[in-house]
């Protein structure tokens, strides 16, 4: 590809990010609002078009109220509250259309104008495939919360929340490879090294973010910095086998999920000030430290608001908030570790 044509889809690219992004909270908030089971059918084409009548809405509701949720948990539940949930399972569904589309037809104008070489077309076919599997796991973790209990498996959950991040995280780095001149990339292994530690241990740790929506874990302990009055919980590890308390426990969830918050703060903060002074012609990296910090502190201050207010339920605001500082905390750390190519020292 010619410089320009990479630089247009570079920059087309990052709309698809924004829609990426914008379609992670859209899922957040249709979680914290248990809007998730609202819509009992996946029906990729009819299901653009919600109830347009009255009719169609009680036929909707009728679905709904066969569904474990309805059953156990919103028994006599009003059809404008249920209007309300299927707005949000709707937006979440449509907007993830949306999504497939746009890359779709960016696909088809750039092959059409023949601005695409051989390298970009397999990336675009991955990333289609990454959508649809996206869409397919979507349904998989609804039909979880259909049939025989009254909410989606967390698993499913955290599986869905993790692909999605996969596939932010695949355009982001092909925006970087698209935008980025080679001569501004840097090769520094220690730093690089520092920079992928962090982003794993940000990923496991959003993994545990997601169980802790997933098993509605936080108004269990809404306190801090300790736990119910205590700084480490004496029913920790009680689950057997020992592995599985991280799955389940809802005690060792928020400890360990509290506790790769400090870890990951003091290595940012060490990494912040180990690197604020190093001397590169790169500005995304010197000023990302630097935003990567900012960031940082807001996520923890969300965080401990999101349970100090966790009073019996989890605050919508401040939790789909939690989420999409969280997705763009770890963005950060991927567009700092993309400057990086080789593993020479500079």
């Amino acid at each position: 590809m010619t410089i320009n044509n990479q630089r247009q889809l570079g920059i087309w690219l990052i709309i698809a990010l924004a829609i990426i992004y914008l379609q992670v909270i859209i899922g957040g908030t249709t979680r914290l609002t248990e809007s998730g089971l609202s819509i009992t059918e996946w029906n990729v084409v009819t299901g653009v078009v919600p109830p347009l009548n009255e009719l169609g809405w009680i036929e909707e509701f009728k679905k709904y109220q066969e569904t474990p949720e309805y059953q156990e948990i919103n028994k006599g539940m009003s059809l404008q509250d249920f209007q309300y949930i299927y707005f949000w399972e709707w937006l979440h569904r449509i907007w993830g259309r949306i999504g497939f589309l746009f890359l779709l037809g960016l696909l088809a104008v750039f092959w059409a104008l023949k601005k695409l070489d051989n390298k970009a077309k397999k990336r675009f076919a991955i990333l289609l495939l990454l959508y649809i599997a996206q869409g397919f796991l979507g349904w998989f973790m609804v039909k979880s919360g259909l049939v025989d209990r009254p909410d989606v498996s967390h698993y499913r959950l955290t599986a869905h929340l993790l692909l999605a991040i996969f596939l932010f995280a695949y355009v982001l780095w092909w925006v970087v490879d698209l935008l980025v001149p080679v001569e501004q990339y840097l090769k520094n292994a220690s730093v690089r090294r520092f920079l992928w530690i962090l982003v794993g241990i940000t990923i496991v740790q959003i993994i545990f973010g997601g169980f802790m929506s997933g098993l509605r874990a936080a108004p269990h302990y809404p306190t801090f910095p300790d736990m119910n009055g205590e700084l480490i919980p004496h029913n920790l590890f009680v689950m057997k086998p020992f592995w599985i308390n991280f799955g389940e426990h809802i005690p060792t969830i928020q400890f360990t999920h509290r506790t790769l918050a400090y870890l990951l703060s003091i290595l940012i903060v060490t990494f912040w000030y180990k690197n604020k002074q190093l001397k590169v012609k790169n500005e995304i990296f010197s000023k990302g430290i630097h935003i990567l910090l900012v960031i940082l502190c807001i996520q923890v201050t969300l965080g401990i608001l999101v349970l100090l207010n966790a009073q019996g339920t989890i605050p919508i605001g401040l939790g789909v908030a939690h989420q999409a500082v969280g997705l763009l905390l770890l963005s950060i750390l991927l567009i700092l570790a993309f400057q990086f190519r080789g593993l020479g020292k500079k």
